[in-house]
Order: structure tokens, then sequence, then C-alpha cells
């Protein structure tokens, strides 16, 4: 089994669970990315969980089965079939739900004095150390490293670079790049204006302020993740590991990723987002089914958040309705590339 195969099992593991526990880890007001009733979930709404289910054991069985037998571009299907599963199970329960009440308006007033908290500028901190503690190693060993610095690893052999401060510092270039647009949407999320709903004004207020403070955090863990990554690959070019150790290295890391972004967002809800559960239940500004193309893709340019909780599954998705949303896009698009890139 190659490094490849343990990665991608690990990601059909990841995505079955968390989509087998879908309906479960949504708001009461919530079934398949849909608004409903609590008394339509807790009814009909279970005979479709049992045949949504069904589906995804079928649509995971048979993905295995393609990549198992045929190639790796199975898992881009498996990742469109379950994708597309999730908007037809939720155009049935849109269809058999009836009709829902309508939220009313109302108007509040609200102390604003809290301060917002910094915890998540911590996480950067971290990040940044590694890259500035790998870039001062590689200061003292550049004078040792050989001539000729290797790249890619491939079935045709290893591709190697003339050492050059520009080659040796590659990496760590490309590291610095990603961090910083890292740190820049940590600060555009911690930025973004409160969300307030008038029925619970104060909670409401401070469960924002939470809400984006655990954003910047699990910002700044990718940030750490992608930051030993990098420094990971780095040492491999510097010929301080050698192959079979960055394997090893990359593994941990994924795993110590997966595990660390996993018990967090659980830590913050498995209802997706706890402490926002008050400020968009029943909101028809923020919850509106039309708002939710399929139940996955978020657009709304009236709400101000740049990240919200997704309706299908743990943690959050993007507000493509908001201008930054492209920044934080590349930035991910960015990252993943150059990563592949250099671990290829």
């Amino acid at each position: 089994m190659t490094l490849l195969d343990i990665i991608i099992y690990v990601e059909f593991t990841f995505l079955f669970i968390n989509l087998f526990l879908l309906p479960n880890l949504q708001p009461p007001d919530i079934l398949l990315g849909a608004r409903v009733t609590t008394e339509f979930k807790k009814n009909k709404g279970k005979d479709i969980v049992n045949k949504y289910r069904l589906s995804l054991i079928g649509l995971t069985l048979l993905s295995l089965l393609l990549y198992y037998f045929v190639s790796f571009i199975s898992v881009f299907i498996y990742v469109i079939l379950f994708l597309l599963n999730v908007v037809y199970w939720r155009r049935i329960v849109i269809r058999r739900r009836g009709s829902l009440p309508v939220a009313s308006s109302r108007y509040a007033v609200i102390d604003t004095k809290k301060k917002e908290s910094r915890k998540w500028i911590i996480t950067f901190i971290v990040a940044w150390g590694i890259l500035i503690f790998t870039l001062v190693f590689g200061f003292l060993v550049y004078s040792s490293a050989p001539k000729l610095l290797p790249t890619h690893v491939g079935p045709t052999g290893t591709t190697f670079l003339v050492k050059t401060p520009l080659n040796f510092y590659k990496v760590e270039i490309i590291n610095a790049v990603v961090l910083g647009l890292l740190t820049v949407l940590g600060v555009f999320i911690t930025r973004t204006t409160n969300v307030i709903n008038p029925a619970y004004p104060d909670r409401s207020y401070y469960a924002f302020l939470k809400f984006k403070e655990e954003v910047g955090i699990i910002a700044g863990i990718v940030g750490v993740f992608m930051s030993s990554l990098y420094t990971t690959i780095s040492l491999f070019m510097w010929t301080i590991i050698n192959l079979s150790d960055l394997e090893v290295f990359i593994i941990f890391l994924i795993s110590i990723f997966f595990t660390v972004i996993i018990v967090y967002v659980l830590r913050i809800g498995i209802e997706g987002a706890r402490y926002l559960r008050d400020v968009i239940a029943n909101d028809n500004l923020l919850n509106d089914d039309k708002y939710w193309k399929g139940g996955i893709i978020y657009i709304n340019p009236k709400d101000a958040r740049i990240w919200v909780p997704k309706r299908n599954g743990l943690g959050y998705t993007l507000n493509f309705g908001h201008g930054i949303s492209i920044l934080i896009i590349l930035a991910i698009v960015f990252a993943v590339i150059t990563t592949i890139i250099l671990v290829k």
C-alpha cells in the first residue's frame, strides 16, 4: 500500500463518516441542507434519512471498487456523486416538508463593550515561528548541503536542482506566501461585522464574537500544518531527512492535522456552529433556502459573514456573495497546487 493509498482511504473514511452522520449534526430546523419544522424532522424526515444513508453506503462501496480496480479518478467521481446525492435528497425534503413559519421583524439595543478575543493570533505566531526557525536552520546548513538538491521523486527517478539561494529556499518562499495569505484571511475573518439576531441580541452578539475567534483559530491551525509540511519538504531537499522519513513525516502530519481539525470542529459544536444557532435559526434573511444553492453553496451579498456554518456536514463554508471569498479560494488553490507539485 502506497502513501497515496493511505491518504485516499483516510479521505474516504472521513467523508463517509461525515456524510453518514450529517442528518444528526444539523440544527433542529435543518435537514439535508433545507429548512424544515422540528415535527417534520422527527417524523417524515426519518424515512428520508434512512434512504439517504442507504444510497450513501451504495455510492461509497461502488467508489471504493472503482478506485481499487480502475484508477485514482474514482476519488473525484465519488466527491461529485456524494454532492449530487445530498442535492437529490434535499429536493425530496423540500417537496415533502410542507409550509414553513415566517419570521417576524424585531428591533433591539445591545451593549457592545465586550472586547474581541485575540487567542487566534497564537496559532499564527506558532506557524510563523516554524517558518523563521526553518529559515535560520537553513542558513546554518547551507554550506554543507549538496550542490544538487532533490526536488521531485517519481517512478522515473529523482529530479535535482542546482543549489542556489533561490532554489535552496524555494519551498520556504512558497511557505511565506501561503502563511501571508492565511494571516490576511485570519484578519479579514476576525474583522467581519457582527451579525445580530434581534430575538436574542446580547447572546447572538457575543456568540458571533466567539464564532469569529474559533474560525480564526482554525485558519491558524491550517497555517501551522502548512508550515510544518513545507518545513518537512525543505529538510528533505536539504538532505537532512531521506525519502522514507519524508513519507513517515507527511503521513504523521496529515494524521495529526485531520485529528486536530475534527476534534476542534466537534468542540465548537457538532451542529456545525453551536455558537451561531440563535443567530440564524428561523431568520429569513440569513437562513432562507434561496441563498443555499443545492444546500451546499451559500451566496448572500446581504450577509456580512465571510464564513458561515455548513448546512451539510461539520464546520463552515464560504459566503460566495462576499468579495473576500475569492481571495480565500485563490489562497486554498495556491496552497494545494504547490504542495502537490512539491510532494509529487
